[in-house]
């Protein structure tokens, strides 16, 4: 480990050690000095990947100016991390053997068994786990998941339920849905999980070009609505602003910061 380390992240009492190129965990052993407990590499990929760093830093940044304490804060955190460490990671392992299978030619099976296996991990870190860490904050986006009728219906009630966010929820979640999200789900459960499809109907999704897409969909989606959502919790003279890109340090690449704003209304929704 010689390289410099750029974020100490806690998952499951587990530290996890974040560099440029990959990341490191421990955990405490009892009876054992911390110099003694065992280093495990754990992943090929670290903030200098731009998923990353967003979200084991930026976006946890932006929870600690929340008013959200202690345990609370911590879960929350938590979530956030799970969906790096649990499917977003996963998904981009799968993502690099696609792209060095383009090179290194497979057998068909092979092949196949690459993008789908990208596909599931990316559909958990969305469908699975994105929704417990926005319940986490307070929001419910269960209705994301649902036929069309029911989305709709869902969407209103979130409108009527939330309060003011910095961001077009609404167009956000419409446009996500019909650009990717629909397709992948029906991918993942119409053809991988229950065959109800002929795999002639998916031929898209086992092209280099169309996983690219939708990694970069899914987890950019995520990190539109996590500041948000996070906002909302916060203090009702705090805020965030986008930075313009003109203004963004190239070494420390930050999108939003912190800003003083007329009061607000808070977190009644949380009763």
């Amino acid at each position: 480990m010689g390289d410099e380390i750029k974020r100490a992240v806690v998952k499951d009492e587990t530290l996890h050690l974040v560099r440029g190129e990959d990341v490191w965990s421990v955990k405490a052993e009892q009876g054992k000095e911390p110099n003694e407990w065992k280093m495990v590499h754990f992943a090929n990929v670290g903030t200098s990947e731009e998923f990353i760093e967003t979200f084991s830093g930026e976006i946890l940044e932006l929870v600690d100016g929340s008013l959200i304490f202690g345990e609370e804060r911590e879960s929350v955190k938590n979530a956030i991390t799970t969906i790096v460490v649990e499917g977003l990671m996963p998904a981009f392992e799968h993502l690099k053997k696609i792209r060095a299978s383009v090179a290194t030619p497979l057998p068909e099976l092979n092949r196949r068994q690459f993008y789908e296996d990208f596909a599931r991990s990316l559909w958990h870190a969305y469908k699975d786990l994105f929704p417990k860490a926005t319940l986490l904050l307070g929001f419910d986006i269960g209705f994301l998941f649902k036929q069309d009728a029911q989305f709709e219906n869902g969407l209103t009630a979130f409108l009527s339920k939330y309060p003011p966010l910095i961001l077009d929820v609404p167009e956000l979640l419409r446009r996500q849905r019909a650009k990717w999200q629909q397709g992948l789900a029906s991918f993942r459960n119409d053809y991988l999980e229950h065959r109800k499809k002929e795999i002639a109907e998916f031929a898209a999704y086992y092209e280099p070009n169309t996983v690219e897409v939708l990694f970069d969909h899914a987890w950019r989606t995520m990190a539109e609505l996590f500041p948000a959502f996070i906002e909302a919790r916060y203090p009702q003279t705090w805020s965030i602003m986008e930075v313009p890109l003109n203004e963004r340090d190239p070494k420390r690449s930050r999108r939003w910061r912190f800003f003083q704003c007329e009061p607000v209304e808070r977190g009644s929704f949380m009763k």
